[in-house]
């Protein structure tokens, strides 16, 4: 089987490539011309085409290009940048897979508010901002503060946090025509978690329940250090939070495949649904639920867009998290954390990170909270402005 990997922005998703060549497929990667000279695992490629120009027309003729001397059997995209260009491929070379329509629920932030309200799922009270009679009578019965996101765009970029109707009316002016592609929400103070799962024959196979210790919206705006840590199976919380991801996919109707969605616990003790992509979390989410389960996801997406059959491995029910920030030295001295439980160990200049495990979910809560501290203290001096912090 020959599997097309679209990828236009970073280079991403290495262990599904190398994965799926180990599995005896023929991997190519479709990137921009820019990016032909990246970290690819090219020991695992048959190609690396680039295309000039990063637009619709341009892609699907250089796939019909491709696709006259070798056939294509899958198209994946890596990132959620790359959802839209893998369906809107997969629809005009009529190869199977998502296609645009359901597509929508997993890209676009007010299409899968709409049908996941539509079937019941909790979610912050929102608007389009389309019309503006709607947005005032919005703001007139729902209090501040409110947030301001891109329909289409990843994580937290370009969300912003509104305290009152003056600052979102400016906004909305500074959006111009571009305004229909935004919604307001209500600011949902609370803790935010992540559900990563494996989906297959619209079943949910397999869940990871974990939570951040910042969210991404904090961490843009004072910056800090990114935390994430599976949770305690034995917390109501973690059953709350299955349940909930099981019935957002069934709602917004994937078939199979990777999902990464985010959710949060007001300070009204409720979980609302907040957002989620069909794909492999970013951050090192996969390899923090490998170190604790064995179960890589990246793996597994490869065998589910592979095989007929599929059936998930035997897995542990451990437990690990993951602590990042970017650093102020170069070469960020990580020698004095030698916790027997450290699992990996970031080596990209000028970041920190690490991720650790243990059977025990009470370790990794210490771990993360001692390791959250130290990397302020040891790391956290001198770095960029926290628009960049995003680790």
């Amino acid at each position: 089987m020959r599997i097309l990997i679209v990828v236009g922005g970073a280079v991403m998703g290495r262990p599904f490539m190398k994965f799926a060549a180990q599995q005896g497929h023929q991997v190519m990667v479709l990137t921009h011309k820019s990016m032909l000279d990246g970290a690819w695992p090219r020991e695992a490629l048959e190609e690396v085409v680039g295309v000039e120009h990063w637009e619709a027309k341009e892609i699907r003729n250089t796939v019909a290009w491709i696709s006259q001397r070798r056939k294509i059997d899958r198209i994946v995209a890596v990132s959620d940048w790359d959802v839209e260009t893998a369906c809107m491929l997969r629809e005009h070379m009529r190869v199977p897979g998502m296609g645009e329509t359901t597509m929508r629920y997993f890209r676009d932030k007010l299409a899968m508010r709409m049908k996941a309200r539509e079937g019941g799922v909790p979610v912050p009270e929102f608007v389009h901002i389309l019309n503006h009679d709607d947005v005032y009578e919005f703001m007139q019965q729902v209090p501040a503060p409110w947030v301001i996101k891109p329909r289409q765009a990843a994580a937290s970029v370009g969300v912003k946090k509104m305290m009152d109707d003056q600052e979102v009316w400016q906004r909305i002016m500074e959006l111009g025509d571009e305004q229909a592609g935004y919604l307001i929400e209500r600011y949902v103070p609370g803790q935010v978690y992540h559900v990563d799962s494996i989906v297959h024959d619209r079943k949910v196979l397999f869940r990871g329940v974990s939570r951040y210790g910042k969210s991404m919206l904090d961490l843009n705006v004072s910056g800090g250090v990114y935390s994430s840590r599976l949770i305690d199976r034995k917390d109501p919380d973690w059953q709350k939070l299955a349940d909930l991801n099981d019935e957002v996919v069934a709602t917004l109707g994937l078939v199979r495949g990777p999902t990464h969605g985010e959710y949060i616990k007001g300070d009204d003790g409720k979980f609302y649904f907040l957002e989620i992509g069909a794909r492999v979390g970013s951050a090192k989410i996969a390899d923090v639920l490998c170190f604790a389960t064995d179960v890589c996801l990246w793996h597994e997406w490869v065998k589910i867009e592979t095989q007929d059959s599929y059936s998930l491995p035997p897995f542990r029910e451990g437990y690990a998290g993951a602590v990042m920030c970017l650093a102020g030295p170069e070469t960020p001295d990580m020698t004095p954390y030698d916790e027997p439980e450290i699992a990996w160990v970031q080596k990209k200049p000028h970041h920190a990170g690490l991720i650790f495990q243990s059977p025990k979910a009470e370790r990794v809560v210490a771990l993360e909270k001692e390791y959250t501290e130290r990397f302020m203290r040891d790391f956290m001096a001198h770095v960029p402005t926290p628009d960049h912090q995003n680790a």
